[in-house]
């Protein structure tokens, strides 16, 4: 009779065991989606409140809460004084000129990934990595991870896209001492999937994703929505 207590006891702690396990491990079915394209590029950004198209050909903005209007004098005297009074305007009247570009804009990085939906099921949203590889050492030099939030249904394509400060990597070029010549060192980018939220609340978890990316993602969903509600 102990016996076979303690042989259904250690049953039980095996399946409870087995079932933690289970809930732990990623989700062996297909990636969900089809990597369609990956690219980063560095860009200027301009001040919020430049706009080119508003500068005028001499450069200078007239002030238009000064104007210079002359009416008809009914008399010479009349005449005189007006001609005046628009000459000192003329002459003391406030231009403001449109502010220079900055000498040194700020540079940012955009990287984006554009996707198909390949699984069957509305996506809501995608956790992944843009991953940089050194072509000679085959490591891993730099790493950029981002949330994207978007509608996808399935055999549609979208493209995600992020703006950053951050470079790819922050090696920087080495100089070679014997011929004096810098070094450009060449990477090759990657995009890792790491889950993919769906529109019915599950999800997706890729191999080598920590286990709270998922619940990470759906919780910011869903502050998203309440943003948007409110």
């Amino acid at each position: 009779m102990v016996l076979q207590r303690l042989l259904l006891s250690t049953l039980l702690l095996v399946a409870v065991h087995v079932a933690a396990s289970a809930q732990n491990q990623s989700d062996s079915s297909p990636l969900p989606l089809e990597i369609l394209k990956l690219k980063w590029e560095r860009q200027l950004q301009l001040p919020r409140n430049f706009d080119p198209s508003t500068i005028p050909a001499t450069g200078v903005f007239n002030d238009s809460n000064v104007r210079n209007t002359v009416n008809p004098a009914p008399n010479p005297l009349d005449a005189t004084r007006a001609a005046t009074s628009a000459q000192s305007n003329a002459q003391t009247s406030q231009t403001t000129v449109f502010p220079a570009t900055p000498n040194r804009l700020p540079i940012v990085y955009v990287y984006s990934l554009r996707v198909k939906n390949v699984g069957g099921k509305t996506i809501d949203g995608v956790a992944w990595d843009y991953v940089f590889i050194d072509v000679t050492s085959n490591k891993e030099v730099g790493r950029h991870q981002f949330l994207s939030f978007q509608t996808l249904k399935d055999e549609k394509t979208t493209t995600f896209s992020s703006q950053m400060r951050s470079p790819p990597t922050r090696i920087v070029q080495t100089t070679n001492g014997n011929s004096g010549s810098n070094e450009h060192p060449k990477y090759t980018g990657r995009a890792i999937i790491q889950c993919v939220l769906y529109a019915d609340d599950t999800a997706w978890r890729g191999p080598q994703a920590s286990s709270d990316i998922c619940a990470l993602l759906k919780t910011q969903r869903d502050l998203r929505r309440k943003k948007h509600a409110a």
